[in-house]
């Protein structure tokens, strides 16, 4: 019977993984210091009139009328609520509370990729572990390999990759030599060439600033407009001005980069079109490196994208 037992742990581990539900962080929120592209809900006491949810911009500040810019970044919720308040006395007759909860943390997020049932970005109070975020994300699908899990990690100018074995931590149940993940880590479960509803043969893979990042299925000669709309268009931030279309050569990966704002203020003579193997990628506005593109990526679940990624970072050490 303990036999038995033993051999049924592992599974057990996995079934947990496959199928572990999204779980509330837990809460440390008056520790918590807010950061670039976090997500607060503002709450004025007497004045529902004032209510709001915003993001806190790149550089850090919120926008709250009739106050103006704030700074937000470095301060807690319950600081920022005090400064509001006392930013709202010179114009509120008397005195009020402000209440500034955060709805999302994402200045401390990270990226899951690939063969996983919620691809997407994840942010946290406190970053959990490996195995906790891939619950997140609604745990691997059939058929991923658990055996080489890669975390895309940028620290400063330079990359690396960090690789992990889930499939013997599962079968050991020792999660102990897991790598300890931090903000802006991509995680990258490997998958099969076809999962998702189109192949890496036949899709154009779509990530960054778009409203459903993944892959599309193209016709020769299917131009970026028509990509882009497919996708959802962009989300808030992403910059028409900046966006880049990837295409495998033999030396690795051209990389285009076509400002379609222009487009649409001059028009273009040049044809701007995808083809089955290409990435698109919508970068944000106030983007100036490429570089930045680790800490842009949102999701996809095909093998083509995930190729592309461990390419680049190979190619640009």
């Amino acid at each position: 019977m303990k036999k038995l037992w033993m051999r049924m742990v592992p599974l057990f581990a996995m079934v947990c993984l496959l199928n572990l539900a999204k779980v509330p962080s837990v809460a440390f929120a008056e520790d918590y210091v807010l950061g670039p592209e976090d997500v607060v809900a503002v709450s004025v006491y007497l004045h529902p009139e004032l209510d709001r949810v915003v993001a806190i911009s790149v550089d850090g500040n919120v926008t709250v009328p009739p106050v103006g810019d704030i700074k937000a970044a470095g301060l807690s919720a319950k600081q920022l609520g005090e400064r509001i308040a006392d930013r709202l006395s010179a114009y509120l007759r008397q005195t009020t509370t402000v209440t500034v909860t955060v709805t999302q943390f994402m200045s401390r997020s990270v990226f899951v990729t690939g063969g996983v049932a919620r691809p997407g970005r994840y942010g946290f109070e406190r970053i959990p572990t490996l195995l906790d975020v891939l619950g997140h994300a609604g745990g691997a699908l059939p058929g991923v390999d658990l055996s080489s899990v890669q975390i895309l990690r940028t620290e400063g100018d330079s990359h690396r990759i960090l690789s992990a074995d889930l499939a013997l931590v599962l079968r050991t149940g020792n999660p102990g030599g897991l790598p300890e993940l931090k903000p802006g880590d991509t995680i990258v479960v490997p998958g099969s060439a076809t999962q998702g509803h189109v192949s890496v043969s036949d899709g154009v893979g779509v990530l960054g600033e778009v409203a459903k990042p993944g892959v599309y299925g193209v016709i020769d000669g299917q131009d970026v407009w028509s990509l882009l709309a497919s996708a959802g268009g962009l989300t808030v931030r992403g910059s028409l001005k900046d966006v880049r279309v990837i295409t495998r050569a033999d030396a690795g990966q051209n990389v285009t980069i076509l400002n379609l704002h222009d487009v649409l203020e001059h028009g273009s003579r040049a044809p701007m079109t995808v083809k089955a193997g290409d990435v698109v990628v919508v970068m944000p506005r106030g983007s100036t490196a490429w570089t930045d593109f680790m800490n842009l990526l949102t999701v996809s679940r095909d093998a083509l994208n995930v190729a592309v990624l461990v390419d680049y970072l190979r190619t640009h050490p």
